[in-house]
């Protein structure tokens, strides 16, 4: 009996020194887990917090939000955020404000110690001291050991190609908010999703416009200019430039003129492009054919004005002829027998009195005349008294092109959304020859490239200033296509104010300037976007014309 007892009592001490030694174990593991998330704790105030992504002061600073990349329609990055980090102060938390201030400013040279000392001493939670330090400044910074001062953990905005697509991606403010562009219009979407917003731009194309438009700006000294390639079939924008433009990578003053988009802000008179719109109109109407005559020997009075021929022929021209010597007589005498009422309706019809934009919110609506008379009706057939962006007219004119089909011009890369008919096709196929006949023939052969079978319509309007035209003053610009056998992409180029050189041999119309600038364009981009160089015999487009029924 005795060592049963003495068996138990030795098993239930031995159980009971095990159990102790466990809970001794468990509270010492416990004890030191919080000791540990302690020292973590401390350790991260003491080199400011941010380091490990917290804000010490709560609700006093920002939440940055990661911002998703832009990419151009083969996946090229074109915008996306870098992690940076900032310093900002809590006043309230400073102890020693003068020590703080000589500090700080031993960091940052370019900061003004008496602006710093007003900031710090005001009752302020937060107060921004820098954005976006390099690492060597925040290495720094932490070597000072400030109480007050935090470092956040930001994001920055970078724009890899800088200037090339300004006025297609817009930018975005310091806070990483988007301000103007596909920045601006995306915004939330950029903020809510990781997935990137695609565009239908193409860099390399970009890149070869932007780089011809300048050396046409610089060649004929112009002040400005703007260019936009379209896929016709789509309304896809490949490529929109307008110079003067700016680096989004810097915060310059968002009016500052190389700001405004002269594509799609612009309301410009297009000149002798619009004969496209009005010869449209005549042959859809059918009340002419491309080979009906009129007077054009003799400048053509309206009332107290006059028309007149920039060098005219001084013969009787068919409609076909009209283009091809951008006849102002002959434009005028077509819409004379159409009427203004059908004229306005027809302008109506293929979008050219409604407002067109793409994804940018900076349009500018189309201006046209309340009244549409006669003698707007005439001034209108070529393209004066009314006005819109090369981005309307590149997209009525595609809209033409594309057999009658007109698209609504994107900026994103999707698939094709049906658009709405405008026209027949057999009005598209006879634009597409007598603009094709016009670089042939006409006043726009400067655009030819070998191989491309370009057609276009070049125009020249004198520009305004408080509602008065300008003498020898202009906008010009080219709407071309190629190749003309099939469409596949639009041009139109467009020069401010153009100046005459030896090489012109003094003439500034847009026949000398914008046209073999566009033919430079299309020189350079054909390559890119792959279309094919024709090597076979030139069509008959007289022929094909006729054939026409």
């Amino acid at each position: 009996m005795y060592s049963r007892r003495g068996s138990n009592f030795y098993s239930l001490s031995t159980r009971a020194l095990k159990v102790a030694k466990q809970r001794a174990l468990f509270a010492a593991s416990v004890f030191f887990l919080l000791f540990s998330l302690l020292i973590f704790r401390l350790a991260q105030i003491m080199i400011f917090d941010v380091r490990g992504g917290e804000n010490p002061s709560g609700q006093n600073a920002p939440t940055f939000i990661s911002r998703a990349d832009i990419v151009d329609r083969n996946g090229v990055i074109v915008a996306t955020s870098l992690p940076t980090t900032s310093l900002y102060a809590c006043p309230h938390e400073i102890i020693n404000l003068k020590e703080s201030v000589e500090k700080i400013a031993n960091v940052f040279s370019e900061i003004n110690k008496d602006d710093l000392t007003k900031k710090l001493s005001s009752s302020k939670k937060f107060i921004w001291i820098k954005r976006h330090l390099s690492p060597s400044q925040e290495q720094a910074v932490l070597n000072q050991g400030i109480p007050g001062m935090h470092l956040l953990r930001t994001e920055r905005r970078v724009y890899p190609d800088k200037n090339l697509l300004a006025h297609v991606l817009g930018g975005t403010d310091v806070d990483n908010v988007g301000i103007s562009g596909i920045e601006k219009v995306f915004d939330q979407t950029l903020r809510e999703s990781a997935n990137p917003v695609v565009l239908s731009i193409d860099t390399k194309v970009q890149h070869a416009v932007r780089d011809e438009l300048q050396k046409g700006i610089k060649e004929f000294s112009a002040l400005g200019g703007a260019a936009i390639v379209m896929e016709i079939a789509t309304g896809s924008i490949i490529a929109l430039v307008s110079l003067p433009d700016f680096d989004p990578n810097k915060n310059s003053d968002p009016e500052a003129k190389e700001r405004f988009n002269m594509v799609t802000s612009s309301a410009i008179e297009p000149g002798s492009s619009a004969k496209i719109f009005n010869t449209a109109m005549a042959l859809e109407y059918g009340v002419v054919t491309p080979f009906t005559k009129f007077d054009a020997r003799f400048p053509l009075k309206v009332g107290k004005y006059t028309i007149h021929d920039f060098r005219g022929k001084g013969m009787f021209l068919s409609v076909e002829e009209i283009m091809k010597y951008s006849s102002n007589i002959g434009s005028a005498r077509i819409a004379m027998k159409v009427g203004p009422a059908a004229q306005k309706k027809f302008f109506k019809r293929i979008g050219l009195l409604d407002m067109v934009s793409c994804e940018l919110s900076e349009t500018q609506r189309p201006l046209y005349p309340s009244y549409w008379g006669e003698l707007n009706s005439i001034t209108i057939s070529f393209g004066h008294g009314i006005a819109f962006s090369p981005l309307h007219l590149i997209t009525v004119a595609s809209g033409i092109l594309n057999n009658g089909v007109l698209n609504t011009p994107t900026l994103l890369k999707r698939q094709s959304i049906p658009g709405k008919k405008i026209l027949s096709a057999k009005t598209s196929s006879k634009m597409k020859a007598l603009m094709r006949i016009n670089v042939l023939e006409g006043t726009n052969r400067l655009a030819e490239v070998g191989g491309y079978l370009v057609g276009g319509k070049s125009g020249t309007a004198e520009k305004q200033k408080g509602g008065r035209y300008l003498k020898n003053v202009n906008y010009n610009g080219f709407m071309g296509a190629f190749p003309m056998t099939d469409p596949k992409y639009a041009v139109y180029v467009l020069l401010d104010d153009p100046k005459a050189t030896v090489k012109t041999h003094g003439y500034r119309a847009s026949g000398w300037n914008t046209t073999p600038t566009a033919g430079n364009v299309i020189r350079r981009i054909g390559p890119i976007l792959g279309v094919s160089v024709f090597n076979g015999p030139e069509p008959d487009w007289h022929n094909i014309l006729r054939k026409i029924k």
